[in-house]
């Protein structure tokens, strides 16, 4: 392979000068990615990677579910046709998802080595190398090697269907589509808070989503649960929450964002159509956590590996139905007259928010999985030490799992921990 340079640059021993050599490797590849084609990542890192000793290189996606790793194939696939898919649940690569370290075994003369694939904090898939050497300062090499193949990913996936067409083992109805299109990734973490989110069902998904955005030390989440579960509740759920990013953008504090929501759903789909929804707006330097539940359950606060308390206050009224919406002969919800509620937080804490979906979704025998169980569930699974973004992916699974795969309603959550002085130990490779 051409490095731009002589491969015997000597070191420090007179040996070949490694990482001289792999940083020429890499600022090549990095050059040449701006023309690459998504199909192509794999082959260009294996090229990148053969001056570490890396003999395979095979990049493994997660399903849209996060159940399985599917390998990124060169042709148009889909994941249910791709041979070779692993377990998360069931195999090391999957451990190496699951809990964001790096996983080898050894095998033949050589070691197979999976490194977790990240954007961010946003957990993509594995990165599968085949390697001579499986030592720490390698290790350190090839983690490298996988934040670079992280980004790469994550660009091209904005500009071709290649890994969304892969990700995917059934059609999408359109609400679902459209819903996702808006969505932000489910996992985002800064040194003070981390975020997590699940939504199932996740190919027919309609009336509900959410959303986070941080502004300076302030982070704003929201959930929207749209009445209905057709293409009208998915054009509902996403109409209130880009009234929302609207007026955040412009500078709007939480009671602003809930009018123009209010307003713009009452405006557009009359008497007869609405969403719940709970906005919420941590400031991350002293917790206050400030939030407006209209028709929608209250936040869980949990601290210290227990529930604490619902932050159950008066609700305001569903959006789309405020008092002062249009169809009344108003122009406007009074904006200054509602006041957020306020709870204090502690490092550490948890918000968690939901749609009733979750709490209501029902076994067999009648049961609804209910608050107790989703506040337990979160808690034993938070203390097991699994990253947060772990902790919602399981979260996911037993929701579907409790109603049979057969769910009656959109269930969505997510998860807030704010956490001062936090570290990305548990949330990259």
């Amino acid at each position: 392979m051409d490095t731009g340079g002589d491969t015997k640059t000597p070191g420090r021993h007179g040996e070949p000068d490694l990482d001289a050599i792999i940083g020429r490797a890499l600022a090549d590849l990095l050059a040449r990615s701006h023309l690459m084609r998504p199909g192509s990542v794999a082959t260009e890192l294996a090229r990148a990677a053969r001056p570490l000793g890396v003999s395979a290189v095979q990049i493994y996606l997660a399903d849209l579910q996060q159940r399985q790793l599917v390998p990124l194939v060169s042709d148009s696939s889909r994941a249910a046709e791709v041979p070779g898919k692993l377990a998360i649940g069931a195999t090391l690569a999957g451990r190496a998802y699951q809990t964001v370290t790096i996983q080898s075994s050894r095998g033949g003369t050589g070691h197979q080595v999976w490194v977790p694939l990240v954007d961010g904090t946003e957990r993509l898939g594995v990165l599968g190398l085949s390697v001579a050497d499986a030592g720490a300062t390698m290790m350190d090499r090839y983690r490298t090697l996988a934040s670079l193949a992280g980004i790469l990913i994550a660009t091209k996936n904005h500009i071709s269907d290649t890994y969304a067409y892969l990700q995917r083992s059934q059609e999408m109805a359109l609400q679902a589509e459209m819903v996702w299109a808006f969505l932000p990734q489910r996992t985002f973490a800064t040194g003070e808070v981390l975020v997590a989110a699940s939504l199932e069902p996740a190919y027919e998904v309609g009336g509900d989503a959410y959303d986070y955005s941080l502004l300076g030390d302030h982070l704003h989440v929201s959930v929207f649960d749209a009445l209905g579960h057709d293409l009208a509740s998915g054009l509902l759920a996403s109409v209130g929450l880009a009234a929302c990013r609207s007026t955040r953008r412009a500078g709007g504090s939480l009671p602003a964002v809930m009018a123009r929501a209010d307003h713009a759903i009452a405006s557009q789909f009359g008497d007869d159509r609405f969403v719940t929804a709970l906005l919420c707006d941590l400031d991350m330097t002293s917790g206050l956590l400030s939030w407006i539940a209209c028709g929608h359950p209250p936040p869980l606060l949990i601290r210290g590996n227990r529930t604490v308390k619902e932050l159950d206050r008066p609700p305001q009224l569903p959006l789309g139905l405020g008092p002062m919406g249009e169809r009344r002969g108003q122009t406007y919800y009074e904006a200054e007259t509602v006041v957020p509620s306020t709870e204090k937080l502690e490092p550490g804490d948890r918000v968690l928010l939901y749609t009733d979906g979750v709490t209501e979704g029902r076994a067999a025998d009648g049961t609804p999985f209910g608050i107790e169980r989703l506040s337990d569930f979160i808690i034993r699974h938070s203390s097991a030490g699994l990253p947060l973004s772990e902790t919602m992916r399981r979260l996911n699974r037993a929701i579907f799992d409790y109603q049979h795969g057969r769910l009656r309603d959109d269930a969505t959550a997510i998860l807030v921990e704010w956490q001062p002085g936090r570290t990305s130990g548990d949330l990259t490779p």
